[in-house]
């Protein structure tokens, strides 16, 4: 009875008002414009990719958010091509299409076919069936869509929830509407493995029969480490190999509010110090934003690092693609997004052996919670947080690289998830 009012709720009222929020936003957003252009003609580009299947082989059919999303699903791919499979990857973000599409990024041997998932409406989620006729649908880290899921468990394909991620302060389970509703969501699902245990827990204050919700880890753990092995490393102005890098990556504006003064003043203190800036949208608005700001300063912009100052300061990263082998040459990082919807990706910085420190809102960010729980990162709330924290470290540049060694080593040994997930997802395919 339940899912059937959740079934005709989301179709009649809430779909409805998605798609009308959708549209009227896309005359204000350039993402979202993007996003849109880009999803023409996709079920022709899904078409053809499935049309290269082996049908005597099992299609396993993986869906993200966006571009950290598909970080976690990576080493599931790669393991499950391996174990004799074929892949299809869906995405709902446009950052997802861009790092995807990125010359940086390699193609993955047995991925037949990398496309948005189209709207979410049961018409597609029955068309998308019938196209892929996939034997698991594995859903990466939070991204379920309603109708794809209740239509899936109608034609009876196992899916799965993996590195499945549940915030404290989550709609999903903070209150008794958002736990009914998932709760619709969550009986379809034959396995969910969660990144901890309180994510576990979360998820079963909503479905406290489900059988099968495990910690399983985070497969991101694996992809990252994995990854920074293959990295190229971008070649810096010599100035920078002598001294000391710091890298701000995928900041947005609040962020920059917070770190840009002391940056600004840190240069002219610390001779050493040479900065990486690298914006979550390197727009050309911004990029004149910064170098206004840091105007008399010797700078470069990444397009035109052939022709760099002798003497200079400061590198702006006005492409994408290239930010996690920018953290290899950094003793310290801080990641943007933590002034607004929360942290972006602090494991490729710590990976690399960087310090990392980032802004109050990081409760998105399992590894954020845990590496701060070990007082091996930093979190800071204001410019004069940040001002002290930088200064510090400047000053100390020994226990910078302490820091930096240790949060290394934590991750490292947080790694496996991707080799205990995927047998369940392989298992009874042949």
């Amino acid at each position: 009875m339940t899912s059937r009012f959740w079934f005709a709720a989301y179709n009649l009222f809430f779909l409805p008002l998605f798609f009308g929020i959708v549209n009227l936003l896309a005359f204000f957003k350039t993402n979202i414009r993007e996003s849109l252009e880009k999803r023409k003609n996709q079920w022709e580009r899904l078409g053809d990719g499935v049309s290269k299947r082996d049908w005597q082989k099992p299609l396993v059919w993986l869906h993200v958010a966006s571009a950290g999303e598909f970080l976690q699903a990576q080493p599931v791919i790669e393991r499950c091509v391996a174990g004799g499979a074929e892949c299809v990857l869906t995405y709902s973000s446009i950052n997802a299409y861009r790092w995807l599409e990125s010359p940086q990024q390699a193609k993955i041997p047995g991925l037949l076919a990398t496309e948005f998932l189209p709207t979410d409406t049961l018409w597609n989620a029955r068309r998308l069936l019938g196209l892929l006729q996939p034997s698991r649908l594995v859903w990466v880290s939070y991204d379920l869509w309603p109708n794809l899921v209740w239509e899936a468990r109608q034609q009876k394909v196992p899916q799965f929830l993996i590195s499945a991620i549940v915030h404290a302060d989550s709609l999903r389970t903070g209150n008794m509407v958002g736990r009914s509703f998932y709760h619709s969501i969550y009986e379809c699902l034959e396995h969910i493995l969660t990144v901890s245990e309180e994510d576990r827990q979360r998820i079963l204050s909503a479905i406290p029969e489900h059988p099968k919700v495990e910690v399983m880890g985070d497969t991101r753990c694996d992809s990252v480490l994995e990854r920074r092995d293959s990295l190229t490393i971008p070649e810096l102005p010599q100035i920078a190999k002598n001294g000391f890098v710091f890298v701000a990556g995928s900041t947005w504006p609040p962020d920059e509010a917070c770190i840009f003064p002391a940056l600004k003043e840190a240069l002219s203190e610390f001779p050493e110090l040479f900065l990486i800036l690298a914006p979550h949208e390197p727009t050309e608005e911004y990029l004149k934003n910064v170098e206004k700001h840091f105007d008399g300063i010797p700078f470069v912009r990444w397009s035109n690092i052939s022709s760099a100052p002798e003497r200079v300061r400061i590198l702006l990263i006005d492409t994408v693609g290239i930010l996690a082998g920018l953290y290899r040459s950094a003793k310290m990082v801080y990641v943007g997004g933590a002034f607004t919807t929360g942290v972006h990706n602090i494991l490729e910085p710590v990976v690399m052996g960087a310090s990392v420190a980032f802004g109050p809102k990081h409760d998105n960010s399992t590894e954020a919670l845990q590496l701060l729980e070990q007082n091996l990162v930093n979190t800071v709330n204001n410019p004069a947080e940040f001002r002290k924290l930088l200064f510090h470290l400047l000053a100390d540049q020994e226990r910078c690289l302490e820091l930096g060694r240790k949060s290394q080593v934590f991750i490292e040994n947080q790694a496996g998830a991707a080799e205990l997930c995927v047998p369940l997802l392989m298992k009874d395919l042949y």
